[in-house]
C-alpha cells in the first residue's frame, strides 16, 4: 500500500509549475474561415426546403393573380346543330347550322375588381411569407453558426487546459522523484488530468455536432469548417438593446407583419367577391349563322342572352362565410403583431443581458487569471500548496470556458436580434 504524504507546500528547486494557458482576447471571436457569417446565411437560404415551399407559393399566387386578371376575356364559342325536318309529302329535309362568335358574361364583369384585389393580396401575403420564411432561416442559421464556433473555442481551451494539466503532473512527478513535493501532489494531478481527459471528450464530442449541424443546414463539407480564424467584434447598435425602439423597428420592418395584413385585405376582398356573387349572371353570345334551314341557305348575324337568378339563401351564407374569415384574419394580424412584439422586446433585453454578461465574464477571467499566478508564485515560494494551485486551475479554465461561451453567445444575440428589426 502506497502510504501518501500530507505535506502541501513544495520548495519548487527542481522545476515551477507551468505557466497558465493563455487568456482569449476579449475583443476577437474566430469565425469559419472558409464559412464567413454572411456566406453561411445565403447559403442556408437556398439550401432550406422552407423557402423553397415559399417560392413555391408565390409562384401559385403569381399565377392566380394572372388568372384573376384574364377574367373578363371573352370566350369564342361555336355551335354546330343538324336536325331533320319534315317535308310531307316528300322526303325529310335535313338543317344544317353552324353559330360561331363570342361570349362574355356580365357577372365576370362584376366581380373583376374584387377577385383581382383578392389575388393581388394573397400574392403580396406571399411574397411576404418568402421573407418570413429567409428571415426564420437566418435566425436559424445565427444560431447554428456562433453555437458551433462556441463549441469549436471551448473545445481548444478545454485542450490547452488538457496540456497545462499533463505539464503539471509531469512536473509533480520531477518534484516527487527530486523529494521537493509530496506524492500527495502528483495524485492530485492525477486527478486534474482525467478531469482535463473528461473535459476534452465532451468537448469534442459537442464540437463535433455542432459542425455537422451547420454544415447540414448550409449545404457545406464539414472539412470546410476545419479552419478558424479571428475576427473583431462588432460593437452592437445602442438603440438595438432598447425595446421600445427595437419594437418600433421591427413594427415597420417584420414581413411577417405585412403578410398579415395583407392576408387580411385579401380576406376582405373576399367578402366583396361573395356580394358579388348574388348579382344575377347575365351571360351575352354574339356571333354569325350558316347553314339551312327548310332548304333555305341562312347567313345572319345573331345574339343571344342568358339570365342566371342565383338563390338568395345561398349566397348569403357564402357572403358570411367570407366575413367570419376577414375578421379570423383581422384577429390573426394583430396577434402576429403583438407577438412580434414581446419577442422583440425579449430579444433586446437578451441582448442588453449578454453585453453585461460577456464584461463580467472577461472580469472574472482576468481576476482568475491574477489568482492562478498569484497561487502558483506562492506554491514556488512554500506559500500555497498543491491543492490551492489546483484549485486556482480549474478557477482558470472555468472562467475562460465561461467567457468564451458568453461572447459568442453575444454574437447569436446580436445577429438575431439584427435579423429580427432588419429583416
Amino acid at each position: 500500500m502506497l502510504a501518501l504524504s500530507t505535506a502541501t507546500r513544495g520548495t519548487a528547486t527542481a522545476q515551477p509549475p507551468p505557466e497558465a494557458a493563455p487568456a482569449p482576447s476579449p475583443g476577437n471571436v474566430l469565425v469559419f474561415a472558409g464559412l464567413p457569417f454572411a456566406v453561411a446565411e445565403q447559403k442556408a437560404i437556398v439550401a432550406s426546403p422552407e423557402v423553397e415551399g415559399a417560392k413555391a407559393r408565390v409562384a401559385e399566387n403569381q399565377y392566380a393573380l394572372a388568372a384573376a386578371r384574364a377574367g373578363t376575356t371573352p370566350s369564342l364559342v361555336a355551335n354546330y346543330v343538324q336536325a331533320p325536318q319534315g317535308n310531307p309529302p316528300g322526303p325529310n329535309i335535313t338543317s344544317r347550322q353552324l353559330t360561331t362568335g363570342i361570349a362574355i358574361s356580365i357577372a365576370d364583369l362584376i366581380a373583376y375588381s374584387p377577385a383581382v384585389r383578392e389575388a393581388a393580396f394573397a400574392l403580396a401575403a406571399a411574397q411576404f411569407d418568402e421573407s418570413t420564411a429567409e428571415s426564420l432561416e437566418r435566425v436559424k442559421v445565427a444560431g447554428l453558426y456562433f453555437g458551433a464556433l462556441k463549441a469549436r473555442a471551448i473545445a481548444d481551451a478545454r485542450r490547452s487546459a488538457l496540456d497545462v494539466a499533463k505539464r503539471q503532473r509531469e512536473a509533480a512527478r520531477i518534484r516527487y522523484a527530486a523529494g521537493d513535493a509530496p506524492q500527495l501532489d502528483v495524485v492530485r494531478a492525477d486527478v486534474g488530468l482525467s478531469r482535463a481527459q473528461a473535459d476534452v471528450e465532451i468537448a469534442t464530442a459537442d464540437d463535433l455536432n455542432a459542425t455537422a449541424a451547420l454544415a447540414i443546414e448550409t449545404n457545406v463539407e464539414a472539412a470546410s469548417l476545419d479552419a478558424t480564424g479571428p475576427e473583431s467584434v462588432t460593437p452592437t447598435d445602442v438603440p438595438l438593446t432598447d425595446p421600445t425602439a427595437a419594437v418600433a423597428l421591427a413594427r415597420a420592418t417584420r414581413p411577417e407583419i405585412a403578410s398579415a395584413r395583407r392576408t387580411a385585405d385579401a380576406a376582405g376582398a373576399s367578402i366583396r367577391s361573395a356580394r358579388a356573387a348574388a348579382f344575377p349572371a347575365l351571360t351575352v353570345t354574339g356571333g354569325y349563322l350558316t347553314g339551312t334551314d327548310s332548304g333555305v341557305s341562312i347567313n345572319a348575324p345573331t345574339i343571344n342572352a342568358q339570365l342566371t337568378l342565383p338563390l338568395p339563401a345561398s349566397n348569403r351564407d357564402r357572403v358570411l362565410a367570407a366575413e367570419a374569415r376577414a375578421l379570423e384574419a383581422r384577429t390573426k394580424a394583430a396577434s402576429v403583431e403583438r407577438q412580434i412584439a414581446l419577442d422583440v422586446a425579449a430579444s433586446a433585453r437578451t441582448l442588453g443581458a449578454a453585453q453585461r454578461a460577456a464584461a463580467a465574464t472577461t472580469r472574472a477571467r482576468q481576476a482568475a487569471q491574477l489568482e492562478l499566478q498569484a497561487t502558483e508564485t506562492g506554491y514556488r515560494n512554500g506559500a500555497s500548496s498543491s491543492l490551492e494551485v489546483t484549485g486556482a486551475r480549474a478557477t482558470y479554465a472555468q472562467a475562460v470556458v465561461d467567457e468564451l461561451s458568453a461572447l459568442y453567445d453575444l454574437q447569436k444575440a446580436r445577429a438575431i436580434l439584427d435579423v429580427e428589426v432588419r429583416p
